[in-house]
């Protein structure tokens, strides 16, 4: 499987989940972990996180935070914007035009009859990108990953340069989609520790999250911690 193609499976296989997130309220996600081998959280941090939570009160005065889930549908109409517009561009270019009926014979010649059949068939391929008609994300994100696998159709092959702009738009739509799990706290996410790997004075970073007991990992030996308590 190409970059391409496993960035385009990373947005259809979450997008469920971000389309249900409009509409869910937000959960607490506890990040980061409070671990037994530290407390990740800095003093100011703490107190941000304790001002966060009780603006939240509907009591207290002053405005209020922005809605989680308008966040969520921003993205989610950017990323289909940039999917959709990025079909219709490549199908601009590389997509073959229907084939024309014109024969200069009328219905009676059979030649003519046949060539506007082939015509007719050749315009309603259910592989061809549409101006119109079903152009959502999913559709969108399918016709791409056929385009980068090569697979048959009216259309011809990618050029580099066209396989270089598709692989940087669909990486761009699958970061918004990875930042919007973070957001609703589903993406899994790290952070430094601030202290070294009691194996090999190695980087160490704590993992979670993600609804998932949360790990330190140490970045150069490999050895994980996890903490039994969570």
């Amino acid at each position: 499987m190409t970059t391409a193609a496993a960035h385009l499976d990373y947005v259809l296989d979450n997008w469920p989940v971000l389309q249900d997130a409009v509409t869910t309220p937000a959960k607490a996600t506890g990040w980061p972990p409070a671990m037994g081998v530290a407390r990740i959280l800095s003093e100011e941090e703490r107190i941000r996180a304790v001002e966060e939570r009780l603006d939240t009160d509907p009591s207290a005065f002053g405005p209020r935070p922005v809605p989680i889930a308008v966040d969520i549908l921003d993205i989610l109409r950017a990323v289909e914007q940039d999917l959709v517009g990025l079909a219709d561009e490549m199908a601009a270019a590389i997509q073959r035009p229907v084939l024309p009926t014109m024969s200069g014979g009328g219905w009676r010649d059979d030649a003519h009859r046949q060539l506007v059949l082939l015509s007719a068939k050749d315009s309603a391929d259910p592989r061809r990108w549409r101006y119109s008609g079903q152009r959502d994300l999913a559709r969108a994100a399918e016709w791409i990953a056929g385009r980068v696998a090569g697979a048959p159709g009216p259309f011809r092959l990618l050029l580099p340069v066209e396989q270089v702009r598709v692989d940087s738009v669909v990486q761009a739509c699958a970061d918004q989609v990875r930042r919007a799990l973070g957001i609703v706290g589903i993406a899994r996410r790290e952070q430094p520790v601030p202290f070294p790997c009691t194996g090999c004075a190695g980087q160490l970073v704590v993992c979670g999250g993600d609804g998932q007991p949360p790990t330190v990992e140490c970045r150069d030996c490999g050895r994980t911690w996890t903490d039994r308590a969570a």
